[in-house]
C-alpha cells in the first residue's frame, strides 16, 4: 500500500468539482477545499513532471503561467482528472488532495501535536523505554520517537555502563551530530575545563551549542556511574515557560522572539558565535527553539532603546525557568539515558562533591532533520515519493 492508498482510507470521496476563475473548488460533501490552478499544475505528479523513480520534479515551477486556468476537471477513481489548456493531463488522488489542502483550518490540523509539561506533570507520567526494544522493533522505535516529539523527554533504560553504548542508541536513530566537543563526548570533572559541564558546580538549566548556527535537534545523555553525592539532573519545558511568560507578561515575551541574545563559546582552538532571540517562532508563528544559556550570553548588542526591556524580559524568563512548577529534579542511575529535544527542553544539573564518588556520563547529539527523517521513514506505508 502506498502513502496515497492509505491516505485515501481516511480521505472522503469527491464529491463534485466546480472550475473557479483561479481556483479548483473541490466539494467532499461535508466540506470543500480551493485549490489554485498554478500549484495544481505545480504539483503534477505524472512522469513528464516527476521522475517516476526518484519522484523528483522535473517541471520548473517558474514556467507556469500565474493566469493558468485548468481547461476541464472531472472526478475518476476516486480522484481527479485536469486537462489544461496544451493538453497536458493531472491526476490527483481524493486522499492527496485532502491531505495536502492548505486552506487555514486544514493547515491547522497539520501542525506540531505538542505537549507542554510542568515538573507535576513529569513526576507522574515520564516515558519510559526499554534500550533492548528500542533495538529489536521498528515499532517500539517510532513509538519511542513519537514520543519524544511530542514530550521533548524520553528516559531509556537498560543501557548498562559500557562506554559507547549511547552512540549505539543514537544511531538507531540517524549518524551523529559533530562538533569541537567531538562526536561522543565524557561528562566529568576534570581538572582543565573548557566547559562548565566539566566541573562539579551546578549547572542551571540551558540549551547546548547556543554559540552555534544551529543548536544540536536531540540530546542524549548516558549515565554509566553515579555515587556521587548531588549532582541530580534538572529538565525544564522550554515551551512550557513561554507560553508562561506570554500569560504573564506579553511584553516580556514580544520582547524575547524580536530582540537578538549574542552567544560566545571560546577555548584554544574554538571561537564561535550566534545571535538570536531567546524564543524563536516559525513562519506559522509557533514555536521553533529556545536558545537559552547563561554560561555563554555574551554582551547585548541591539538597538540602546531595547537594552532595558530585554533584561527585563530576561530576568522574568529566567526566574519562570527556575520556578519549581517548571524545574523537573531526578537522580540519574547508571544504565540510566535521558534523551531530550535540546531546542526545546532546557537541562542543567545540581553541584555534586567529586570527591564522595566517581559520576561519569557520556553523550552525543543528533539533528532534528534527522532525527524528523527516521520519523517520516518509520511511518510511510509504501511508495515515499511526494504522490
Amino acid at each position: 500500500m502506498s502513502v496515497t492508498d492509505a491516505a485515501q482510507l481516511v480521505a472522503p470521496n469527491v464529491a463534485a468539482v466546480t472550475l473557479e476563475s483561479d481556483q479548483l473548488l473541490v466539494d467532499w460533501g461535508i466540506a470543500a477545499h480551493r485549490f489554485h490552478y498554478v500549484w495544481l499544475r505545480d504539483n503534477c505528479g505524472c512522469s513528464q513532471c516527476r521522475h517516476p523513480i526518484a519522484g523528483e520534479r522535473l517541471s520548473d515551477p517558474a514556467s507556469i503561467p500565474l493566469t493558468i486556468r485548468a481547461t476541464s476537471a472531472q472526478i475518476i477513481n476516486r480522484g481527479i482528472l485536469i486537462v489544461w489548456p496544451d493538453g497536458h493531463s493531472s491526476e490527483f488522488s481524493a486522499g492527496w488532495l485532502h491531505q495536502h489542502a492548505y486552506d487555514s483550518a486544514s493547515r491547522a490540523t497539520s501542525r506540531r501535536n505538542l505537549h507542554v509539561w510542568s515538573a507535576a506533570f513529569m513526576e507522574q507520567h515520564r516515558p519510559e523505554f526499554s534500550f533492548d526494544d528500542i533495538l529489536a522493533s521498528d515499532a517500539i522505535l517510532l513509538e519511542w520517537l513519537q514520543q519524544l516529539n511530542r514530550v521533548g523527554f524520553t528516559m531509556v533504560k537498560g543501557l548498562g555502563s559500557t562506554p559507547g553504548t549511547v552512540a549505539q542508541l543514537a544511531q538507531r536513530v540517524s549518524f551523529l551530530r559533530d562538533s569541537n566537543f567531538g562526536l561522543v563526548w565524557e561528562v566529568r570533572s576534570e581538572p582543565k575545563p573548557d566547559s562548565l559541564a566539566y566541573t562539579s558546580v551546578k549547572l542551571t538549566a540551558h540549551t547546548d551549542l547556543v554559540s552555534r548556527e544551529a543548536q544540536p535537534g536531540v540530546q542524549f545523555l548516558h549515565c554509566m556511574v553515579n555515587e556521587a553525592q548531588g549532582g541530580e539532573s534538572i529538565l525544564v519545558d522550554g515551551f512550557a515557560v513561554a507560553d508562561e511568560l506570554k500569560r504573564m507578561h506579553p511584553n516580556h515575551w514580544e520582547t524575547l522572539t524580536r530582540v537578538p541574545a549574542t552567544y560566545r563559546y571560546q577555548n584554544d582552538h574554538t571561537d564561535v558565535g550566534a545571535t538570536s532571540p531567546v524564543i524563536r517562532l516559525d513562519h506559522r508563528g509557533e514555536y521553533f527553539e529556545v536558545r537559552y544559556s547563561n554560561a555563554l550570553l555574551a554582551p547585548l548588542d541591539c538597538d540602546p532603546s531595547e537594552v532595558l526591556p530585554f533584561y527585563a524580559a530576561y530576568q522574568a524568563f529566567s526566574n519562570l525557568i527556575r520556578d519549581p512548577r517548571f524545574e523537573y529534579a531526578f537522580r540519574l542511575d547508571a544504565g540510566d539515558c535521558e534523551v531530550f529535544d535540546n531546542r526545546r527542553v532546557l537541562h542543567g544539573r545540581n553541584e555534586f562533591d567529586p570527591n564522595s564518588g566517581r559520576r561519569h556520563l557520556q553523550g552525543c547529539y543528533i539533528d532534528s532533520d534527522d532525527f524528523m527523517s527516521r520519523i517520516n521513514v518509520l511511518q510511510r506505508v509504501g511508495d515515499f515519493r511526494i504522490r
